[in-house]
């Protein structure tokens, strides 16, 4: 059938116009930048070699930015000044051992600020790493091998600094989700006074990268791969919390796997356990990871250790391995593609104080869950990201380690989240506005809700956010559309969940633009400024073990239909340097691994 019959058959069928994206939606950069930053790994420890790296990266475009680059320290003052005549944002960690820790020696000196700011004399972007803070506080900040490698010789001059055994990083056992939050977020301003409020914000096994947003971090970071479970949530979680806190998001795709890496080089046995391009996880997921950070909005996509896995070892340097063609494939490809705005037309807004912790599987690393706390976990676990819990559930794929990292989606990634503590303007930019768990709905937070339901949102209620609303629902209910679910059973949990799943359903066919069916995938749609595009990932039919190379089966492709409820012009396919034309009915094949991208274009070019 001919695209434009086909364009009239769905005009025809339901949805002529397409939503509206509000322009507090457009994806955050970094100061600065023009586009998305792809970033190089550690660098040579000498300036000569550090320019004889960029021009590489720059002859080969293979990025554009460096995280990290060299340590934010005096020492570092020459490479920082060159790097600022380059424009390409800098990630530094501080020169510093211990750099997680509240006491130490962690400080950013005079002379490192002086440095520092001989970097940003070139105009160019930069922030201190504070990374994965939130697993040092709950999982490191009482392991004696921690510290001792961190201080050494000096582990006795610090080790009164250490937290008790079994509390979690607190000194005493806290009382409220209020005082946990309180102790993190001391925890978390004292390393920003140390680093003088350039901290850069990176999570791996916790979900607090709202918190770090409030709490001040320049940017915020998340880090995906390595053993870290949850990352499509946590995709949820910064992107809402870059729109609730008007600060861009970063992703760093981490080559650890158990103990193994992924390096140049074959596959061999080293430094006890597996290195080389096959060890730990496949090229496969890194990917459809960078890809999928790129087109989820952040501004910085990181590749961990790629200086040591871009490029062959011996003479003459700078010789690309495979890794580095398909990476400069994504970045140009990244460069060669309006990506858009990712529509997200759903808020699932926690309260301020939830402290949703999935590697933890407890509130703040540390209370016991109500089960508000547990209609939390099943909506991110079990409904919206079903699969992705690495670490409290059966293997999704027995024999494949990597195979719960990214999971299709049933209903998208539609969904941004938020806190309780979101302005009205935020929460009125989401046509449907779902709270759940445990909410604390003071005078603030209603006024904020009075205010979203007037600009055309809908209020979706537990029948126990009814009860501890008490006369402020009537008067919610009275100023627009306000929708109190039905109590559902999830089959799987027998839990009452914090929405039933022919709901979100019924959601997704109401507000998506484009409905997907078919085999099982991953998905998501964004507004650009041709029209709209999908991204569809496979992410069956690649097993991945940490020591062995990844195998491929073929026929585990993916089919699916994509049905447009507005008028278009044409369908593309998009390719590394440029598209394909695609028929308007055309069945959309994935092979298995892989990830397609369809553009609908709403008017010709």
């Amino acid at each position: 059938m001919p695209t434009a019959l086909i364009a009239l058959l769905f005009t025809a069928l339901g949805q002529t116009t397409t939503p509206a994206i509000p322009d507090a939606w457009q994806p955050l950069l970094l100061p600065g930048q023009l586009d998305v930053v792809f970033t190089m790994y550690s660098y040579p420890g000498d300036l000569e070699g550090l320019k004889a790296l960029v021009e590489a990266m720059e002859r080969e475009k293979l990025g554009n930015g460096f995280d990290p680059g060299p340590a934010a320290h005096a020492n570092s003052a020459e490479m920082l000044a060159y790097l600022g005549t380059l424009g390409w944002p800098l990630v530094a960690y501080p020169g510093y051992p211990g750099f997680q820790i509240e006491g130490g020696v962690c400080f950013l000196t005079d002379e490192d600020e002086v440095a520092i700011q001989g970097f940003e004399a070139g105009g160019a972007f930069n922030a201190i790493q504070l990374g994965e803070w939130g697993y040092y506080f709950h999982n490191l900040s009482m392991n004696e091998g921690y510290w001792r490698a961190q201080f050494g010789d000096r582990f006795d001059e610090f080790k009164h600094e250490m937290k008790p055994e079994g509390l979690a990083g607190y000194d005493v056992m806290p009382k409220s989700k209020q005082e946990a939050y309180g102790v993190l977020r001391d925890y978390f301003l004292t390393r920003q006074r140390a680093m003088r409020g350039r901290n850069l914000s990176v999570t791996g096994h916790s979900h607090y990268e709202a918190y770090a947003a409030e709490w001040g971090a320049k940017l915020i970071g998340l880090e995906v791969g390595e053993n870290i479970a949850f990352a499509q949530s946590k995709f949820a979680f910064s992107r809402g919390a870059s729109r609730q806190w008007g600060i861009p998001w970063t992703v760093q795709v981490s080559p650890w796997m158990h103990g193994a890496v992924t390096t140049a080089g074959p596959l061999r046995m080293e430094n006890g356990g597996a290195r080389g391009l096959d060890a730990g996880h496949s090229l496969s997921f890194y990917t459809r990871m960078w890809l999928h950070a790129w087109f989820a909005g952040a501004a910085m996509v990181t590749p961990e250790n790629s200086i040591a896995i871009f490029f062959e070892p011996g003479e003459p340097k700078w010789r690309l391995t495979s890794h580095a063609a398909r990476a400069k494939e994504v970045f140009a490809f990244m460069r060669n593609h309006d990506r858009g705005v990712p529509y997200t037309p759903i808020a699932v807004v926690l309260d301020h104080y939830a402290g949703y912790n999935g590697f933890m599987a407890k509130p703040w690393g540390i209370l016991e869950p109500t089960a508000g706390d547990v209609e939390i976990t099943d909506l991110f676990e079990e409904q919206l990201f079903p699969g992705t819990d690495l670490f409290h559930a059966p293997p999704v794929e027995p024999g494949n380690t990597e195979a719960g990292y990214l999971r299709p989606t049933p209903f998208g990634e539609s969904f941004d989240v938020l806190l309780s503590t979101a302005p009205a303007k935020v929460l009125g930019n989401y046509p449907v506005i779902l709270l759940a768990g445990d909410m604390d709905f003071d005078a603030l937070f209603v006024a904020r809700l009075f205010d979203a339901l007037r600009s055309g949102s809908t209020l979706l209620l537990h029948p126990r956010h009814v009860e501890a609303l008490g006369d402020d629902f009537a008067r919610l209910s009275g100023t627009g559309d306000v929708e109190v679910l039905e109590v559902w059973e999830h089959p799987e949990t027998g839990r009452p969940a914090a929405i039933a799943n022919g709901r979100l359903t019924a959601l997704v066919e109401e507000l998506m633009p484009i409905a997907v069916t078919g085999d099982p995938i991953q998905y998501q749609v964004n507004r650009n400024g041709a029209g709209w595009v999908v991204e569809l990932v496979n992410n069956e039919g690649v097993i991945k073990t940490k020591d062995k190379p990844a195998i491929v089966e073929p026929e585990k492709m993916a089919t699916v239909r994509l049905t447009p409820r507005f008028a278009f012009a044409e369908v593309r396919r998009w390719t590394v340097g440029g598209s394909t034309p695609l028929e308007a009915d055309e069945a959309i094949v994935v092979p298995a691994g892989e990830t397609v991208y369809v553009e609908f274009v709403v008017e010709s070019p």
